[in-house]
């Protein structure tokens, strides 16, 4: 499911990841736990795709994030602590919005079925997010 191999990420003379070796197979839960620095942002940057190691390579379901990183976002999802979303738009255009960018194109029916999937109230489908709750939003 997840494994990296010898990897590293440094920016300049700093090094923020070394030889990083680890592997969760399919049902394993797995936590990056560490103080400030450890350099679990910046596994999990690399794991997504949003960085580049500087040597090394990780793999999500056998496939290269180095080599193939479009690839690898079909296998992904990522909640960050602070979502980022626009709250004029409602939670479908939002969605669509950011399906869009990532190369999606979903009907509104989908997109609502989408978030109904998450648990968003329907309710709130057609509604500014800056009405939302944080749990809303992370939904």
């Amino acid at each position: 499911m997840l494994k990296t191999i010898n990897l590293h990420k440094k920016y300049n003379d700093f090094t923020a990841l070394r030889s990083l070796n680890l592997e969760v197979k399919k049902g394993e839960i797995f936590a990056l736990l560490g103080q400030n620095g450890a350099g679990k942002s910046t596994t999990i940057n690399i794991l997504l795709g949003l960085i580049k190691a500087t040597s090394g390579d990780a793999f999500i379901n056998n496939i290269s994030v180095k080599n193939e990183p479009q690839k690898i976002k079909k296998h992904l999802a990522y909640i960050p602590e602070t979502v980022l979303l626009y709250p004029y738009l409602t939670g479908i255009e939002n969605l669509d919005f950011f399906s869009k960018i990532a190369g999606f194109h979903y009907q509104k029916d989908e997109l609502s079925a989408l978030l109904k999937r998450t648990g968003l109230q329907e309710t709130a489908h057609h509604k500014a997010l800056g009405g939302y709750s944080k749990g809303m939003r992370q939904k």
